[in-house]
């Protein structure tokens, strides 16, 4: 056989080299003799030069069996066939890299859970647990967490309940008789995310080993990742409560909001009398939906005499709550100062009273503006004729259900709550006035002022129907809870 080749190859390169000569004389030819018949020639000896070589591959495919030519249609196969190999190689390798990556994701995230689950905390017992660990995002405020004490207050006496909050104002929940863990926020530490990150979630862990928590309920537009990673290391419910009416640019831009599920286990959203609206949570999760959230029932309110006793105001005088978070009275440019000075203008009986944190350093007294300390304010209302308000969510549902009437000042520095949108949908339904301006300001100054007209507002809002989101939402938490009860029925008997 190896002869046989050797051969063929020899008289390849005889033909080959033939073909070469006749080719060069062929060339030389018509270049160096200018005559017909030299250039019959030329055109021979390179004719015979092309049909040497071919006719040797003719001869070898015939010997093969082969076709003895190649057609477009073969080349076209041929093409095609390359390049459906090469598609098929193709997927082969992207369905390997596919599956190579998602071993490599399957190992990191058994290697974070460990990682999260580690070795339990030393000290830390088999006892049972709380029933939930309520946890609120940061803030300066408490809108976060009222909502969450006004879930815990609804559920049922014997359930055990602890707080984590960020929120700088914590002190104020001094006495409340529950448990209140603060730890600080990204921004209240000044620590980057990527710093601060790391050190929440080794943070939340010890806590929850510590706590041992049947269910996890968070309040605020960010779930933390610590909290999930967490809460899903220890196979802990996730509830996450969000509050409605975010910005649109915010909402629109929320990975979270829109895929709820890659956060958290379930989603509570308050209602909010500005409006119902429905929330896109993307596939996996079920939204609960319930009334507004208030922290303040009707009946606790206080008559008149006794809440005025307990703020130390003289129930003879009249008065005019003002809670407008951070306005500062004494700047001449603030809210605060300019509803102050209207008021003092078209209603000098009136009294303005302005909310502060119990813990808050005294301040110069202000003869036209009296400082209470009281958290929360609202079981007081009605020492007051009318109040003016910050248009944050808890303020706008507590005094629409106890019927308290209210001028609203949106704040539109917040990031995410479209305050704006909430005050004039509610002034829209005549449930309260809202103002921006100094003459909206005014106008709505003089209205609150006329006894008549403000009782008339106060008449419309008690036919309005008390908010019972509080009670709603601890039905669905108390179910959560027995749900997550049946690991408790896990025994083994004794030999």
């Amino acid at each position: 056989m190896d002869e046989t080749r050797r051969k063929r190859r020899s008289r390849g390169w005889i033909i080959l080299g033939a073909s070469g000569i006749l080719l060069s004389g062929g060339i030389a030819l018509h270049f160096l003799v200018s005559s017909l018949g030299a250039d019959v020639t030329s055109a021979g000896l390179i004719a015979a030069a092309w049909l040497l070589p071919v006719l040797l591959v003719v001869r070898r495919r015939a010997r093969s069996g082969r076709p003895p030519s190649i057609t477009k249609s073969d080349l076209r196969y041929s093409e095609r066939s390359i390049v459906e190999k090469l598609q098929e190689v193709r997927t082969k390798q992207s369905r390997h890299e596919y599956h190579q990556e998602r071993s490599l994701d399957r190992i990191e995230q058994e290697m974070h859970r460990l990682a999260i689950l580690g070795p339990a905390a030393p000290g830390v017992s088999a006892e049972k647990g709380v029933d939930v660990l309520f946890v609120t995002s940061n803030g300066a405020g408490l809108g976060h967490i009222s909502r969450l004490l006004a879930i815990a207050g609804q559920l049922p006496s014997g359930r055990s309940v602890e707080f984590l909050t960020m929120s700088t104002a914590y002190r104020q929940l001094a006495g409340k008789g529950v448990k209140i863990s603060y730890f600080p926020s990204s921004d209240a530490s000044g620590e980057p995310p990527e710093t601060w990150n790391p050190v929440f979630r080794a943070y939340f862990r010890r806590l929850v080993e510590q706590t041992r928590p049947r269910i996890i309920v968070f309040d605020g537009t960010w779930v933390y990742s610590g909290i999930t990673d967490v809460s899903r290391a220890f196979g802990i419910p996730l509830v996450w409560v969000q509050r409605g009416l975010w910005k649109t640019e915010v909402d629109e831009a929320s990975t979270q909001r829109h895929d709820a599920k890659s956060v958290a286990d379930h989603v509570v959203i308050p209602g909010d009398y500005a409006g119902r609206e429905q929330v896109e949570l993307g596939r996996g999760v079920i939204a609960e939906y319930v009334d507004p959230i208030v922290m303040t029932p009707r009946e606790s309110l206080l008559a008149r005499d006794e809440a005025c006793d307990a703020l130390g105001l003289d129930p003879s005088a009249k008065y005019m709550l003002l809670n407008l978070g951070g306005g500062s009275l004494g700047d001449p440019t603030s809210v605060a100062n300019t509803v102050v000075r209207i008021l003092s203008e078209i209603a000098p009986d009136i009294v303005p009273v302005q909310v502060v944190s119990p813990l808050a350093k005294e301040s110069p007294d202000d003869s036209k503006v009296k400082r209470v300390k009281a958290y929360p304010v609202m079981p007081y209302c009605h020492a007051f004729e009318f109040t003016v308000s910050a248009a944050g969510y808890n303020a706008v549902q507590e005094a629409i259900s106890l019927a308290q009437p209210t001028l609203f000042v949106p704040n539109a520095a917040t990031k995410t709550d479209d305050q704006r949108r909430r005050a004039r949908q509610v002034a829209e339904q005549r449930l309260a006035l809202c103002g921006e301006s100094e003459e909206e300001l005014r106008h709505c100054l003089d209205l609150l002022a006329d006894s008549t007209w403000c009782a008339g507002l106060r008449n419309t809002l008690r036919n309005e129907e008390e908010a019972t989101g509080a009670i709603e939402a601890a039905i669905v938490v108390e179910h959560l809870i027995e749900q997550a009860s049946w690991v408790e029925s896990a025994t083994a008997l004794e030999r």
